[in-house]
């Protein structure tokens, strides 16, 4: 198996705040429609989005490197 060497530049960091920002807003648009009390919305946001962005990054990242393989 092949390791990568990790790069850390603009471009991740870029991609992370808006993958991270998109989350959060389609998240608070599904649980503002579920819950009434705003604080439960902003708590649920939170955590679904903290969940989630490390792993649609790293479908990101993944598919990326497919990409660029060739």
């Amino acid at each position: 198996m092949e390791t990568v060497t990790p790069v850390v530049n603009i471009g991740f960091t870029i991609l992370s705040l808006v993958v991270s920002g998109v989350l959060f807003l389609l998240w608070r648009r599904l649980f503002r429609r579920l819950f009434s009390s705003e604080t439960v919305v902003v708590i649920a946001t939170a955590m679904a989005s903290i969940i989630m962005t490390p792993i649609i990054l790293l479908v990101v990242m993944w598919a990326w490197a497919l990409l660029t393989k060739h």
